[in-house]
């Protein structure tokens, strides 16, 4: 199996976003599933899967507003 770069990114998403739901931390797991779908959703453009950029573009503004809610409140065990 010949992986491109595109691929590798897709598969750079998925990892992380598997990764986040492995953490006890709500702080850690809200930072790594922003970041996975974030990387998912480049994935998406680069292939043009609407599907996945909505959704994932969703994902990552959620967990994304729901981390910098848990570090203004001062959660920030890691």
């Amino acid at each position: 199996m010949s992986l491109n770069p595109v691929d590798i990114l897709g598969y750079a998403g998925t990892t992380l976003v598997v990764l986040s739901f492995l953490n006890r931390s709500m702080l850690r797991l809200r930072f790594l599933n922003t970041l996975g779908a974030a990387v998912i959703t480049l994935y998406a453009l680069l292939i043009d899967a609407w599907p996945l950029i909505l959704l994932n573009a969703l994902l990552a503004g959620i967990n994304g507003y729901h981390y910098m809610v848990l570090v203004r409140e001062g959660n920030v065990r890691l």
